[in-house]
């Protein structure tokens, strides 16, 4: 595993394959004992006020063996901001715990149910509602395993999409509308049957509402077991018919349903009354952390390193570094050629305000365009910050090659603490410069001034007092800026 940051019977088991579709839910559990009890006696219940509930979610990006395959980090962002506005309405905030996981495994990647419940078993974090995001889990845009987590299509999880929320609404008690329905089969211009098996089917004129279905009166009868498209008023075009003949069509906006993700809107009151009280009750042990961070503050990008139109090599290495943006935990760093960020050709994610980065990884003798995302565990709906830029080509600068400073050489470095530095550098003529020590913050620790002669000139910055480190060294004369990292040991 690499550090960056199911049920209680088991379906059968069935190899999932990626040449056919994703069905919509691989969940075929049947209402939990628990949310039975609570469905008999609601009231008898603890009901908190509205305060929002903060639950922990361990997140797993599953790849192949070969490293390749996971979802990318912006992707998952989306979708988390989106999990968060499903359940707004019930006052649910789920947050990051930890650093998200990665697992190299092209079994679980593409796997099936058995191989899903290992996948969990071996992988859980305790004191969390555990996430796998894979290709395939069992052919399904994902399922769940009460107590034991949801696994989710990585093709699913788009900005639009509800499978995050429809499955940990199964986590957290729920089941589907059509609950009784899942795998029967039914000719819809019929009478539906009175009962499937030992389960009642739930009537229009809500007579069995309490204890058929989902168990729940103020979702509408549902018996549509298969993704289908919401018509006029968010309802099905298909006409049901109950065991009594009385015709309906299935409520299109519950997100517990199989509807279009389009038309999936929300929870109902007492779908929401019921995962509160699953939290509250039987996942108690979930909500130790009920204090969020500061939100990230903005996405404003305020670059140390590099100055905007600075020129490096084509093959040349270095640190793109910013001011750190309060509230943030981690970073989205991308680069790319194209200023519309159509493609990305370099991605990574990063938990300081810099990040080493290789000219070779973009396009040669191109402008190259950079960007950042700020994220804490709590807060992904923050977007991307403003659009930088830098330059590659053949010429190895700074920009000092065209100004007046010319050079400039830092030694030595990495350097003991206490010890001063000595900046060496040359100029064609008397120049007033300014040399300050910065930390990456921005923020300026030492400062000198004076006047350079024509030729080679040294300075000497002392060191003592500072921490172990990264630092930049800048120097300004005539208008131009050229920097340095230093790294104080």
């Amino acid at each position: 595993m690499k550090r960056l940051m199911i049920w209680l019977i088991l379906p059968v088991f069935i190899t999932a394959g990626q040449a056919q579709p994703l069905a919509p839910c691989g969940t075929t559990e049947a209402p939990t004992p628990w949310l039975k009890a609570y469905q008999q006696n609601p009231s008898a219940y603890y009901r908190a006020n509205n305060d929002t509930l903060y639950v922990p979610l361990a997140i797993h990006l599953v790849g192949q063996d070969n490293g390749f395959g996971y979802m990318t980090m912006s992707k998952l962002l989306d979708a988390f901001c989106t999990l968060n506005e499903d359940f707004q309405s019930a006052a649910i905030r789920f947050y990051i715990k930890g650093d998200i996981r990665y697992i190299s495994n092209s079994t679980y990647f593409d796997h099936n149910f058995g191989e899903g419940y290992d996948m969990m078993v071996q992988n859980n974090v305790s004191d969390a509602l555990n996430c796998y995001v894979v290709s395939s889990p069992a052919g399904n845009c994902g399922y769940s395993s009460y107590g034991l987590g949801v696994a989710l299509a990585k093709s699913c999880m788009n900005a639009s999409d509800h499978t995050w929320a429809h499955e940990l609404g199964h986590q957290l008690s729920l089941p589907h509308p059509f609950n009784g329905w899942e795998g029967y089969e039914h000719n819809y211009s019929q009478n539906a049957p009175a009962s499937i098996g030992f389960d009642a089917v739930e009537r229009v004129d809500g007579s069995n509402c309490q204890f058929a279905g989902d168990g729940f009166c103020d979702t509408e009868p549902d018996y549509l077991n298969f993704r289908w498209t919401c018509g006029a008023n968010s309802r099905s075009n298909i006409i049901q018919k109950d065991p009594v003949g009385a015709e309906f069509r299935s409520d299109g906006t519950l997100i517990m349903g199989y509807s279009d993700d389009g038309c999936q809107t929300r929870f109902t009151e007492e779908q929401i009354g019921a995962m509160r009280a699953n939290l509250l009750t039987e996942r108690q042990f979930l909500l130790y952390n009920q204090n969020p961070p500061v939100p990230v503050a903005s996405t404003n990008l305020s670059p140390i390193f590099p100055q905007d139109g600075q020129l490096f090599a084509n093959d040349a290495s270095f640190t793109l570094e910013w001011e750190p943006i309060e509230g943030a935990r981690f970073y989205i760093v991308e680069a790319t050629v194209l200023p519309n960020f159509a493609i990305t050709l370099w991605r990574a994610v990063t938990t300081q305000p810099y990040v080493d980065i290789s000219a070779e990884n973009l396009i040669p003798n191109k402008t190259a365009y950079w960007r950042i995302r700020p994220f804490n565990g709590y807060d992904g709906c923050v977007g991307y910050s403003d659009i930088h830029s830098f330059q590659l080509g053949s010429t190895v600068a700074i920009r000092e090659s065209s100004g007046p400073v010319e050079h400039l050489e830092v030694r030595p470095n990495p350097i003991a603490g206490g010890q001063a530095l000595t900046l060496s550098f040359y100029t064609a003529r008397t120049l007033p410069i300014r040399a300050s020590l910065l930390a990456l913050t921005g923020q300026e620790l030492r400062r000198q001034s004076f006047n350079a002669i024509p030729g080679d000139n040294r300075l000497a910055i002392p060191t003592a007092g500072l921490p172990a480190g990264l630092y930049l060294i800048r120097l300004e004369g005539a208008g131009a800026v050229v920097y340095r990292k230093v790294v104080v040991e």
